[in-house]
């Protein structure tokens, strides 16, 4: 009886605090997919109208347009969302309460300063170190629950954001003349580094949603697969990471992008796509993955032949494959999350479908028509910022008001 009293007690306790805290620091999905939404709406529109013959907008991109572009929508934008994502699914993996309230605030805080401090200046050292400080800190409120419970299995999501705070000081040294390493490099290591998180969470996610989603037979994991495609994945992580000589390199480098794509795929066709086509929570997930894989494989020939476009294939990757991801994820993570039923307005599966011509148009279109290329950076830019100010828009409320049901989140 005491301890039934106790554990009542301590859920009412639970819930006072859980009232004083704003709902918006509840839990760290709320501000990051949010901000980051909002913030790539308007960075794709500035982007759009910088192409479309505006050059007075470079003085919103940090006086460096392609540097800002980059940075902004690795970092910015999808750093954001993968710290909202991994703060947040935390709580679910160890059972422990996720970051909240002022702790939460401070973390979002240094993110959105740095965002507003790039906006508005030019590089400079006080805007790399602000930058430099929100991962470090979401890195050590996500290890700290997953030691304490020996979840080592999750533990590498950690050393994979400060990983990502390395790459993104060298971003930071790059923009302010203190170090020569081209930013292609960079920012293709920043890529690998996102892909392999997007790859591993689908991997574990995207099955398990599409039984669930379309109430068909449980889809199983084959051991032997599940490494078959992700060793290939980390080793091409450590091969774009480690200073390999260039003689080896170009021969490891497509001949890893080529066996991971390859694997990915014979993965990827055991999840019944087919089955997901009047589920839009679903489908979009699906095309994020196979475009994933395909981006991989165009680079793979990229780097072996040279004859596929370096942009056009990754820009696969980036828009079609982690641009597509973080939409159904987060438009399905803030539904859970908040106490509500997966199911989605019609006005969302517009945001969807925006989001897959952005694909087309900043690929296919530039590759069919190369006269067209400037059109299809403007035309993707601003679906993309449409597909994103429409979340923004209808997921507001969402995020920023309490669970339906009562409960802490």
């Amino acid at each position: 009886m005491f301890k039934v009293g106790d554990e009542t007690m301590m859920q009412i306790l639970d819930s006072e605090k859980e009232q004083k805290i704003l709902p918006l620091f509840r839990l760290a999905f709320r501000p990051f997919f949010l901000a980051a939404s909002m913030l790539s709406a308007v960075s794709m529109l500035l982007w759009g109208g910088f192409w479309a013959g505006n050059t007075a907008l470079s003085g919103y991109m940090y006086s460096n347009p392609i540097w800002w572009h980059s940075h902004e929508m690795l970092f910015g934008f999808t750093g954001a969302i993968i710290i909202g994502f991994l703060l947040t699914a935390v709580q679910n993996w160890t059972g422990n309460p996720g970051v909240r309230g002022w702790k939460l605030a401070v973390i979002f805080a240094f993110w959105l300063i740095a965002r507003l401090g790039m906006f508005t200046s030019t590089p400079h050292v006080l805007w790399m170190v602000i930058d430099l400080m929100w991962m470090p800190l979401a890195a050590g409120f996500l290890a700290q629950p997953i030691i304490m419970r020996r979840q080592w299995n999750n533990l590498f999501f950690a050393p994979l954001i400060v990983l990502m705070t390395v790459l993104n000081a060298l971003f930071h040294l790059i923009a302010l003349g203190g170090s020569d390493i081209p930013l292609r490099a960079v920012s293709f290591a920043t890529v690998m580094v996102i892909s392999v998180i997007v790859l591993v969470v689908g991997g574990r996610v995207i099955p398990f949603f599409t039984w669930r989603g379309t109430h068909t037979e449980q889809i199983t994991r084959i051991k032997g697969l599940e490494y078959g495609a992700l060793v290939p994945s980390w080793l091409l992580l450590l091969n774009v990471l480690l200073p390999l000589p260039e003689q080896v390199s170009a021969f490891t480098l497509p001949a890893l992008l080529a066996v991971a794509s390859i694997m990915h795929l014979i993965r990827f066709v055991r999840w019944r796509t087919l089955s997901t086509i009047r589920v839009p929570l679903l489908w979009l997930l699906h095309f994020a993955y196979l475009a994933m894989i395909v981006g991989m494989l165009l680079l793979a020939e990229h780097y072996s032949t040279g004859r596929m476009n370096y942009s056009i294939a990754l820009h696969i990757v980036t828009v079609g494959g982690i641009g597509c991801m973080i939409l159904a994820m987060i438009a399905r993570v803030s539904l859970g999350h908040t106490g509500r039923a997966l199911q989605i307005k019609p006005i969302i599966v517009v945001a969807f479908v925006a989001l897959v011509l952005a694909t087309l148009s900043r690929t296919l279109l530039i590759a069919l028509q190369p006269t067209m290329t400037i059109q299809g950076y403007i035309i993707s830019a601003g679906l993309w910022a449409l597909a994103f100010a429409i979340f923004s828009v209808v997921y507001c409320p969402i995020l920023t008001q309490p669970r339906i049901d009562g409960r802490p989140g």
